[in-house]
This record gives C-alpha cells, sequence and structure tokens, in this order.
C-alpha cells in the first residue's frame, strides 16, 4: 500500500505481504511500516524513524525511539475512521492517541512546489540551464 501526501510530493510505501520489521531498520524520516488486517480494519505498525521529523504541523517533537500505530477502517463510502497511537519513551511520559475522520476527496492531489514567492528565480539571478554548445569535430 502506499500513503500519498499533498506535501512536497511524499509518499510513504507499507508492505501488507505478512513481513516482520527488519531487526536493525535503516533510520528514515518515515520510519519503517508494515502493515496487516484485522479484520476490516488495517493496522500499520512503524519504527525505526531517524528523529529528525515533527508529529505534526505544530511541531511535537520525536526520537529516534518513537513507534507508531495507526489504524484505518472504512466505516462508509466517503469515510475512514483513523487512530494512530503514539509511544516515544523519550519525548513522553505515557503513551498518547490521536483519532480523526478522513472524507473521500473528490478532486485530483495537486502539484506542490515551493517557488512562489522566489524572487531568485523570477527576477532573474538564478539562470535557466542551457545545454552547452556542440563540439565541433577535428
Amino acid at each position: 500500500m502506499t500513503l500519498l501526501f499533498e506535501r512536497n510530493n511524499w509518499f510513504h510505501l507499507v508492505p501488507i505481504d505478512g513481513r516482520d520489521h527488519p531487526k536493525e531498520p535503516e533510520p528514515t524520516w518515515f520510519g519503517d511500516s508494515i502493515g496487516k488486517w484485522d479484520g476490516d480494519t488495517l493496522v500499520i505498525d512503524t519504527v525505526g524513524f531517524n528523529g529528525w521529523t515533527r508529529l505534526d504541523t505544530v511541531g511535537h517533537p520525536h526520537s529516534d525511539r518513537l513507534h507508531l500505530v495507526q489504524t484505518l477502517r472504512r466505516t462508509d463510502f466517503d469515510h475512514i475512521a483513523y487512530t494512530v497511537a503514539v509511544d516515544d519513551p523519550e519525548m513522553y511520559t505515557k503513551p498518547w492517541t490521536n483519532e480523526r475522520v478522513f472524507t473521500r476527496m473528490d478532486g485530483e492531489l495537486i502539484e506542490y512546489s515551493c517557488e512562489e514567492n522566489n524572487k531568485d528565480l523570477r527576477e532573474g539571478h538564478i539562470k535557466a540551464w542551457t545545454p552547452p554548445p556542440p563540439k565541433k569535430k577535428q
């Protein structure tokens, strides 16, 4: 399964083929995820974070010991019930959870590019690349 984000064109792969986490996962921004079905609920278990990201746009931190368990369950055609359990003994005194409902989007993911106020690009300080002229045969 692949999770797509309408930010920085991010994506995250979640194998659902029954594999386990590696014994020593390589730390990454999104961590190492594995998914499995529990009835009609997809359970995603994630470990192996590099500790450099934030849990949300407010900036709640986490360490490289972060362990997330997320669940996704379709409640009807247009909605998915989502939960995330956060366990990070270095940053928080006890595990905590968050719940929300996702509503099916009527449209397409849009392009993300952080160039709208890039004065260097618009005012010509950054020059467009042009190929070098062909070499003359001797």
